[in-house]
């Protein structure tokens, strides 16, 4: 078990907890997180079959000082205006960058990524309007969802798939 006060951690065992919640709910399976590692972060398994997925788990970010302001070590008091167009590069930089990182992944099972999207400003459908602009490359991910916070359910449940 890593050290409880790990945010890297904690953030990724979130990530996967609301995963595993909506897909159960969604499409009737029964994953549960059986590992969580490093390359894949986290190892989950449904239940009822035993086929196990691996997840690499990712957040994104307009920019560093959003990150610091969501987490509340930033200073600042405002943030400059974001722009859709820079959030959909940054998504493109992030699933270039992870598609990277997969090809040195050793594993025996399929392997997914999920990025949890933290834009206060942006969501699914602000995603769904520029899908024309989202590049995925190829990679080793089977699967790659977008996860988004349910204003409503205030919950992450949520799940767009990109691949």
């Amino acid at each position: 078990m890593a050290d409880l006060f790990d945010e890297k951690w904690l953030l990724e065992e979130s990530a996967a907890q609301a995963l595993v919640q909506t897909l159960n709910t969604q499409q009737e399976t029964s994953y549960e997180i059986v590992e969580h590692a490093d390359r894949p972060d986290i190892v989950i398994e449904n239940q009822l079959d035993g086929r196990r997925l691996g997840v690499e788990v990712t957040h994104l970010f307009y920019d560093s000082e959003e990150a610091r302001l969501i987490f509340g070590r930033s200073h600042e008091h405002d943030h400059p205006p974001e722009y859709i167009e820079q959030y959909i590069g940054r998504l493109n930089a992030l699933l270039q960058q992870k598609s990277e990182k997969a090809k040195g992944y050793s594993h025996e099972y399929p392997l997914a990524l999920l990025i949890r999207v933290v834009s206060p400003l942006f969501h699914m459908y602000n995603f769904k309007t520029y899908a024309s602009r989202i590049v995925v490359p190829p990679s080793d991910f089977q699967i790659i969802w977008l996860l988004f916070y349910d204003f409503l359910e205030r919950r992450w449940t949520i799940l767009e798939r990109l691949r």
